[in-house]
């Protein structure tokens, strides 16, 4: 806990008064509070220094010149990555307040030292309901893209912090009480039937050989009375973080018949957009904008119902599947997850960066 009358000033004090403070803080910043000590705003030492460039306002209260909309966390409910994503958004702060419920400075943050911090104050553990559904794995592609990996390894049993990418996967759906998985195996099929095998006492397993490769839904096909309901398929190179139960109770709510999860992904461009009118004439220039889309992470909720689009024994993908379902004015739904929350290890590049995960 750090001093806080350090950092705090009352708003009927001088701006000499913040500017001492300023100084002897270090921070730049002081906040501003009321009688009761609860924060009324912030004053930055650009703000103290402009005011008493004017003789006359040397004497005037801080709380005409501050920031009167000042940024702040909660006590109660704030979490270190949750301040970490503040201070990388907003430019130009180094130093954030900690407020109790009756808005009174308790602790106060800095950037600099924020990143070293462990959490205070964590947020409730998230409580996993249970849920009952099935589960496919999409298991049988040959994995080209982590070559020379899966030469010798099939993509699905590839190793991610000392268990294979395929337990990663399987994992986090035993959370939510799911048993039932389907896999749908073809290339170096018997090495990931013989792993999966010793697993048999942990969950239900169920096999789906193709004789030849149906893409990445053709194989679906032979669920279909298999099956009944919505379940979930992801694809083997998928690492999920989504609330699965919430999922589930989304897509039966809304009524869909197909939920794609998709990760918010932001890319900052590097260079400056050129934005044309109408004529082809430059309107103006957009220097290094940001872009905000949606990644389909493989991961997908289904109803049995959509399976009978799905051509018998013929190599057949996911995006032919949703196109067909569109054109069948059946309902698809998206649910998005944040950035962290999804891990690609499809390519090479990938895999190499989440290998320590």
């Amino acid at each position: 806990m750090k001093n806080i009358k350090l950092y705090t000033i009352f708003k009927n004090q001088n701006l000499l008064k913040a500017l001492s403070k300023i100084n002897k803080n270090g921070q730049r910043c002081c906040f501003v509070i009321d009688s009761k000590h609860r924060l009324v705003g912030t004053l930055s030492d650009g703000d103290a220094r402009r005011g008493v460039l004017r003789k006359s306002n040397i004497k005037k209260s801080v709380f005409e010149f501050c920031n009167k909309k000042p940024i702040y966390v909660n006590q109660s409910d704030y979490t270190i990555s949750k301040v970490k994503k503040l201070f990388s958004k907003i430019d130009n702060v180094e130093i954030i307040p900690v407020l109790n419920k009756e808005k009174v400075i308790k602790d106060v943050l800095i950037k600099s030292k924020i990143f070293t911090l462990r959490e205070k104050y964590k947020i409730k553990k998230r409580i996993i309901k249970k849920i009952n559904t099935k589960v496919v794995v999409m298991a049988g592609g040959k994995g080209t893209r982590l070559d020379p990996i899966t030469k010798v390894i099939p993509k699905p049993l590839i190793p991610i912090n000392k268990k294979a990418v395929i337990e990663h996967i399987i994992n986090r759906f035993l959370k939510y009480g799911i048993k039932d998985f389907y896999f749908t195996i073809h290339h170096k099929a018997e090495l990931i039937k013989a792993f999966l095998n010793e697993k048999k006492k942990y969950y239900n397993i169920h096999f789906i050989e193709e004789k030849k490769p149906l893409g990445t839904a053709g194989s679906l096909k032979k669920l279909y009375k298999k099956i009944k309901g919505s379940f979930f398929v992801i694809n083997c190179d998928s690492l999920v973080d989504a609330d699965l139960s919430d999922v589930l109770n989304v897509h039966k709510k809304k009524k869909k018949d197909i939920t794609i999860v998709a990760s918010s992904q932001n890319y900052k461009v590097p260079y400056g957009v050129c934005e044309l009118n109408g004529k082809h004439e430059l309107k103006k220039i957009n220097e290094k904008p940001k872009i905000k889309y949606l990644v389909n992470t493989g991961l997908y909720l289904i109803n049995n119902k959509i399976l009978k689009l799905i051509p018998s024994n013929k190599n057949f993908q996911m995006n032919q599947l949703i196109e067909a379902s569109i054109k069948n004015r059946y309902k698809i739904g998206v649910h998005t997850i944040s950035q962290s929350k999804w891990k690609d290890i499809g390519q090479l590049e990938d895999y190499k960066k989440n290998v320590n995960l």
